[in-house]
């Protein structure tokens, strides 16, 4: 009987963290049903429809509009990173959303197809987005989801809002100070 003249652990090694790899990558696939859930980003965040509330005012801006086109632009510059694995546990009050209405700015982006949301947290498939400017919950760059006229519980958050301030700043809105990626 021969004996191998090494005793070979590297090889079972590796092949032991790829499967360790493969398998915490694939769990979280099934988990989220996202393959990209890893990139912390949004996709598909161009909006067809955009909704502005100012303190009582609603503006509607349709594709073809400038205005609609510079917000658009900035939608998806600030949707581009995310700040959070998970959704925030925060939600919508019938109150919140009356101030809303009444005395605050706020951005409610509607969508054709669903924007898909990279993160490890299962979040639906979405097609309109609320995003307070100023008012309740503005200073923490949330971004609440929903479908169909109803806002869900949770929320998203935007890893750097300035775009989105700036453009709406641009087009004559009273918006807050922005405030670095992260100070909140």
């Amino acid at each position: 009987m021969n004996h191998p003249s090494k005793i070979r652990i590297i090889e079972p090694f590796i092949i032991l963290v790829l499967f360790v790899v493969l398998a915490v990558y694939l769990l979280n696939v099934f988990n989220t049903g996202n393959w990209f859930w890893f990139l912390n980003s949004a996709a598909n965040t161009r909006p067809t429809h955009i909704v502005i509330l100012n303190d009582g005012e609603r503006i509607n801006l349709e594709r073809g509009q400038p205005e609609f086109e510079t917000l658009a632009d900035a939608v998806e510059s600030s949707l581009s990173r995310l700040n959070n694995t998970d959704l925030v546990a925060v939600g919508l009050s019938e109150e919140t959303l009356d101030d809303y209405a009444t005395d605050s700015l706020v951005l409610e982006l509607h969508f054709d197809q669903p924007v898909t949301f990279n993160t490890i947290a299962r979040v639906g498939e979405p097609t309109q987005l609320l995003i307070p400017i100023r008012g309740r919950h503005a200073e923490a760059n949330y971004v609440f989801l929903g479908a169909q006229g109803e806002w869900w519980a949770g929320a998203v958050r935007m890893a750097d809002s300035s775009p989105l301030l700036t453009a709406l700043e641009e087009l004559g809105y009273d918006v807050p100070e922005s405030e670095p990626a992260g100070s909140f």
